[in-house]
C-alpha cells in the first residue's frame, strides 16, 4: 500500500473510532490528530463523506464542522475497537481516564460506550439494565460513571451505583440497555479508586533457589523484587491477571510463582 493510500486509511479509521466512541468528529479534532491545517482538515472530512456518504450526518449548533453518526452509519475502513481508540487518543487533549491491565474478552456496543463516555465527560446519571450472575436477566440501576478500566480481560466502567450507595465497577457487555437518567444521590469521593497503593511482588517462598533466580531474572530485571503501583480499587484484577499468590501456604507453585510480600 502506498504511502498516501496508508495515511487516508489512517485517517479514516480515525474519523470513524471518534464518530462510533465519542460520536462526533470535528475539524478541530482532525487539526490535532494529524497536525493539519484547517483546510487540510476540511478536505479529509470531504473525502470521507464522498467515500462514505451514508455515514455521517451535520451536527448543527454552537460551530461548524461537527458531525455525528447517522442512522445508517456503518464502519467502512476501521474494525472498532476499544483498545484501538484508546491508543488513537492517547496523546488527545480530550482525555479521559482508563486503567489497562490486558486480554479484551468483552463485546462492547460502540452506543453504550459513547453514551458512557459522554457522561463521564459531563458528570451525567445512567439508567442501565445490569445483568449479573445474580440477576442475569438484569435489573434497573441508576448510575454515575466515573471512568474506564479495562480489568480482568474485560472492560468495565468505574460509577457510583445509587441502589446500593457504592462505587463499583460494571461490565460493558453486561450492560443490556442504556439512557440518560435524573441523579437522586450525589456521587461522593471514590477513595478506592483515587487511593494509589504499592504492590510488593517477590518470587514464590516455596520455590527452589535456582527456580526463584529465574523469575527474578524473567519478571525482575534480575533483582530480588518489584514494586509495581495501581488504583487501590483495581488491585485484585491485578493480583488475578499476574497470578499472584496473595496466601503462598495455599497459592502454591506451579500456579503461583509469585507472591505479595
Amino acid at each position: 500500500m502506498a504511502s498516501e493510500d496508508r495515511r487516508t486509511l489512517s485517517q479514516y479509521e480515525f474519523i470513524e473510532h471518534m464518530v462510533a466512541f465519542e460520536g462526533m468528529i470535528t475539524n478541530a479534532r482532525l487539526r490535532e490528530q494529524f497536525g493539519v491545517s484547517n483546510v487540510q482538515a476540511s478536505r479529509i472530512l470531504a473525502s470521507y463523506r464522498l467515500a462514505f456518504p451514508q455515514n455521517l450526518e451535520i451536527i448543527r449548533g454552537e460551530s461548524r464542522g461537527r458531525y455525528g453518526p447517522s442512522n445508517r452509519f456503518n464502519p467502512g475502513a476501521a474494525e472498532l475497537s476499544v483498545d484501538r481508540y484508546f491508543k488513537m487518543t492517547s496523546k488527545s487533549s480530550v482525555s479521559i481516564a482508563v486503567e489497562d491491565t490486558r486480554y479484551d474478552f468483552t463485546n462492547v456496543d460502540p452506543k453504550i460506550f459513547r453514551m458512557i463516555h459522554s457522561a463521564i465527560s459531563s458528570k451525567n446519571a445512567l439508567e442501565i439494565k445490569y445483568r449479573s450472575m445474580n440477576n442475569p436477566n438484569g435489573l434497573e440501576r441508576i448510575i454515575h460513571p466515573l471512568a474506564f478500566a479495562f480489568a480482568g480481560r474485560r472492560w468495565h466502567t468505574r460509577a457510583f451505583d445509587e441502589s446500593t450507595s457504592e462505587h463499583r465497577d460494571f461490565n460493558l457487555a453486561r450492560i443490556d440497555s442504556i439512557k440518560l437518567a435524573k441523579a437522586n444521590k450525589t456521587p461522593p469521593a471514590d477513595k478506592d479508586w483515587d487511593e494509589l497503593v504499592e504492590l510488593q511482588l517477590r518470587p514464590h517462598p516455596e520455590l527452589s533457589p535456582d527456580q526463584k533466580q529465574l523469575i527474578r531474572d524473567e519478571l525482575f530485571n534480575g533483582t530480588s523484587g518489584r514494586n509495581i503501583s495501581t488504583r487501590k480499587a483495581l488491585i485484585k484484577y491485578v493480583l488475578r491477571e499476574l497470578e499472584v499468590a496473595e496466601n503462598p501456604l495455599k497459592q502454591r507453585p506451579p500456579e503461583f510463582q509469585i507472591y505479595l510480600f
